[in-house]
């Protein structure tokens, strides 16, 4: 979690003291700018007032006009900038249709036009009349990807919404196409400078003296510069009249003058603790005794903002200053000059109290901190990848030296994190290889021991079981901890999968999920869930799938929305497997909305196509099977190639395509299957072979397809994934009817029957396909079919049937429905339609802020409304009317 300080300082227009002088000009001008142009401009070099003028001229906007307010600064990269404005946005109670966080996501991946439009469609949605969003000292920022991502935001921004960027530099937009249409204003240091009689007025002001001259001689020497007309009147009369020409636009001169007429008048007290605050972006008092030490941080806070000595402040229960940058950059920059030694000391201390896991890593990046930077990684990582910011911690650890990144285990760990969630399985071997062997070096074994762990299961997704095996074993010699035991047990449980014994998964998933119940983090749970449900015919593996969703949930909480999904898509599987119509349709909805609310996530989709193509399968849709294997197939295509896992998802297209007779299809993915990578993986093999055999059999070559077949049978239960033990049996079966030995076809179907009986798990003999089951129903077996077996046969065929009718009827939920919303999204509507905001709605139900959000989107996705105001429209008009 970000620190409430930062979040608040940055998102917070700046409040300066009353009494300032009327600029009416100014003021009028960009007044009516805010209220008719798209885009405001302010450009001009640090000093001519940008901040003062727009948070004055914010005040005055007419009520009802909302007002977006963030301070950018050298740490902000895309993806920290959009973070902090959806966060500034958040009283607002914009009603978005996607995570917020989910925005970051498409960020990382390069979808900037999609986040744009998201961000758009809440903006237009939200129930205020105009609106003002700020980006101020946008200069501090020097990710292009800000201004690509603006410029698709100004493309599509609503007339009531104005964008203002107050920066030193005019910024890399498209300006010309808006200065052509005439919806930009722009201000520049001309526009900005005080005026003659607006230098008298402030002298005026000021002083309590009517003094033309002076202040003319004043405006003369400064050019209505405001930071000039400033110190100017903060310093004597005698040292502004002597200062050098030039003074107010030359950095170094400007220093000297600030050094001498304004820092070395202060007590030598306040110097001090000025000098070593300068470090801090906010002043607060336990910020400020932190790192000066001085337990009087409150008074001396007190007394600069009495002094007015170049600060803002910031709204709050304790007083907050923000020192105005240039004053800011010389106090840092004499700091550096007669302190140095004390820079790095102070630059720890000041990330010891800060709370946001990004600036206090920057922080002690800049103290040159090495080891403490990577140790405040290290500690936020976990987090910041359950909360998919996965992207963030890898710009994080780019910010570190190229020698460090190369050498430290500790950045290798982190970055082998962040590859493991998009299936990257070489780029996590390496990384953990790598890992090790730096733990190992520095007498961390148990980081070395958690790190080859995952190194063995990157080995084994890349196909290389037995060595992953060796290695897995390597690490169970040793002492282990909870999340090695953890990741152990999983490898194992992954290895019995394709090497025996058949009960090998369930038994080692059991001990995964008793092992997670102990302490697992989020960030491990969501690990250990990785396509599990291709065991799912496994003996004992429904159960264990439930209690890991079931885990989950409880670790998710009331956030961790990718777990949540993955634990959702999870549950669905058990579902389709017990025939449960009814709760897997719900359960589609529900992942789809997942899906759709984390910005379409690639690892979720591929994963929901695949169980979305075995139920159309079993509906015996065939256009639609066609359509969403293509769709895998294209998804396939885009992940690496080091392991097997996009052969995976390919075999999983051949698999309906063979179920739907589109033998086309087949023919034209097998050759993919011919390569190495599948050597050490008997069930990938089994399955190339089935489906071989498979086309044999279509082809007419049933001598062939019978050999095959015959063989895969005595050991398919053994290396049974995705339901392969039931595709080799069924198809076995056939070819024995077609060869005329109806017995021979009894003793292939027969072991199936009994397993799918005992266990209940229909669902692996129902994406076999509506075709085959219709067949082997309806066969003249004769004698050799007992009657319990023909019984069990014809109810697979009505389970599947009623999957293609759709017939079975929607069970009741429980409490009223209206509109398909559920009893809690009614709660949280009917709070909404009082008025109350997201927080207090959060606080009256006991969820968070972040859950209130979701069921927002759900209300008006499933009400198809745009906007929380007609969202209450709806409710009032049906329950109060």
């Amino acid at each position: 979690m970000q620190s409430v300080s930062l979040a608040r300082a940055k998102i917070q227009a700046p409040r300066f003291r009353s009494g300032l002088i009327q600029r009416e000009d100014l003021e009028q001008h960009l007044g009516d700018a805010l209220a008719s142009r798209r885009l405001v401009l302010l450009v001009a070099p640090a000093g001519y007032g940008k901040t003062a003028a727009l948070s004055r001229q914010l005040q005055r906007l007419p009520p009802g006009c909302a007002v977006v307010w963030l301070t950018a600064d050298e740490e902000d990269d895309l993806q920290r900038l959009l973070s902090h404005l959806i966060e500034a946005l958040e009283p607002l109670d914009p009603p978005w249709r996607l995570a917020p966080e989910a925005l970051l996501e498409l960020v990382a991946q390069g979808r900037l036009r999609e986040a744009a439009a998201a961000l758009l469609g809440a903006l237009e949605a939200t129930d205020t009349a105009n609106g003002v969003i700020v980006l101020d000292d946008l200069h501090a920022v020097a990710d292009a990807r800000v201004f690509e991502f603006l410029g698709h935001l100004l493309e599509g921004l609503s007339q009531n919404w104005t964008l203002v960027i107050a920066t030193r530099l005019e910024p890399p937009l498209a300006l010309g196409r808006w200065r052509a249409r005439r919806e930009i204003a722009e201000f520049d240091e001309t526009a900005l400078s005080f005026s003659r009689q607006e230098v008298q007025d402030l002298w005026r002001h000021a002083t309590g003296q009517d003094d033309p001259e002076r202040a003319g001689r004043l405006h003369e020497r400064t050019q209505g510069w405001a930071a000039g007309l400033c110190l100017s009147l903060e310093a004597s009369e005698k040292s502004t009249a002597s200062a050098p020409t030039g003074t107010w636009h030359n950095r170094r001169h400007l220093f000297q003058y600030l050094a001498s007429e304004v820092l070395e008048d202060l007590p030598d007290e306040l110097q001090e603790f000025l000098l070593r605050c300068s470090l801090l972006s906010e002043l607060t008092a336990p910020r400020c005794e932190q790192i000066s030490g001085n337990r009087r941080a409150a008074l001396l806070l007190e007394d600069i903002e009495h002094r007015r000595l170049f600060t803002s402040v910031l709204d709050g229960e304790e007083l907050t200053l923000r020192l105005h940058n240039l004053f800011r950059d010389f106090l840092e920059e004499r700091l550096r000059r007669i302190h140095p030694e004390e820079v790095p000391a102070l630059l720890r201390l000041a990330a010891e109290g800060e709370t946001d896991p990004v600036r206090r890593t920057l922080m002690l990046l800049r103290a040159g901190a090495w080891d403490e930077a990577q140790q405040s990684l290290a500690d936020a990582t976990a987090d910041m990848l359950a909360c998919d910011e996965g992207n963030q911690v890898i710009r994080l650890v780019e910010q570190f030296p190229a020698d460090i990144q190369a050498q430290s285990p500790v950045l290798a760990y982190a970055r082998g994190l962040c590859a493991w969630p998009h299936y990257q399985y070489g780029a996590v071997r390496s990384a953990m290889e790598h890992a090790a062997a730096g733990f190992d070096a520095m007498g961390r074994h148990d980081d070395a021991q958690r790190a080859r762990a995952m190194q063995a299961l990157a080995m084994f997704f890349c196909g290389h079981m037995a060595d992953a095996r060796r290695l897995s074993q390597a690490v169970r010699s040793r002492p282990m901890d909870l999340e090695t035991e953890t990741l152990s047990e999983l490898l194992d449980c992954w290895y019995e999968a394709y090497h025996g014994p058949v009960d090998g998964p369930g038994e080692r998933l059991a001990k995964v999920v008793d092992l997670l119940v102990r302490g697992g983090s989020a960030e491990l749970w969501l690990r250990c869930q990785t396509r599990v449900n291709v065991l799912i015919s496994r003996p004992g593996m429904s159960a264990q799938i439930q209690r890991l969703v079931h885990g989950a949930r409880a670790a998710a909480g009331d956030g961790y929305w990718s777990l949540q999904a993955n634990a959702n898509l999870t549950e669905a599987w058990l579902f389709l497997w017990q025939g449960r119509i009814a709760e897997l349709e719900a359960a589609f909805q529900k992942i789809e909305e997942d899906s759709q609310w984390l910005g379409q996530p690639p690892g979720l989709r591929i994963r929901l196509l695949t169980l979305k193509v075995m139920y159309q399968v079993i509906c015996d849709d065939r256009d639609a099977v066609r359509a969403t294997r293509d769709a895998i197939a294209a998804h396939a295509a885009l992940l690496e190639r080091s392991g097997e896992l996009a052969l995976s998802y390919l075999a999983v297209a051949v698999r309906a395509s063979a179920a739907i007779g589109d033998w086309p299809a087949v023919r034209m993915h097998l050759p993919s299957f011919h390569v190495d990578s599948g050597r050490e993986n008997a069930s990938l093999q089994m399955f190339l072979r089935a489906s071989e055999a498979q086309l044999a059999m279509h082809e007419g070559h049933l001598g062939e397809a019978l050999t095959t077949l015959r063989d895969l049978a005595t050991r398919s239960a053994l290396f049974d994934t995705n339901s392969l033990d039931a595709t080799v049996r069924t198809q076995l079966a056939l070819a024995e009817l077609a060869g005329g030995s109806p017995a021979a076809a009894w003793r292939a179907l027969e072991p199936l029957i009994e397993r799918v009986s005992a266990s209940g798990d229909v669902g692996q003999v129902l994406v076999t396909g509506l075709r085959g089951l219709t067949e082997l129903s309806l066969a003249p077996w004769g004698g050799a079919a007992s009657g319990e077996g023909l019984a069990a046969l014809r109810r697979w065929l009505e389970i599947a049937r009623r999957f293609k009718d759709g017939s079975q009827v929607q069970p009741r939920a429980s409490g009223p429905q209206e509109g398909g919303l559920s009893a809690r999204e009614l709660q949280v509507l009917a709070l909404l339609a009082e008025g109350r905001s997201n927080k207090l709605i959060a606080r009256a139900l006991d969820l968070s802020p972040h859950t209130v959000k979701r069921h927002v989107a759900r209300i008006l996705d499933r009400l198809d409304l745009a906007s929380r105001m007609q969202a209450a429209e709806w409710y009032r008009a049906r329950f109060n009317g």
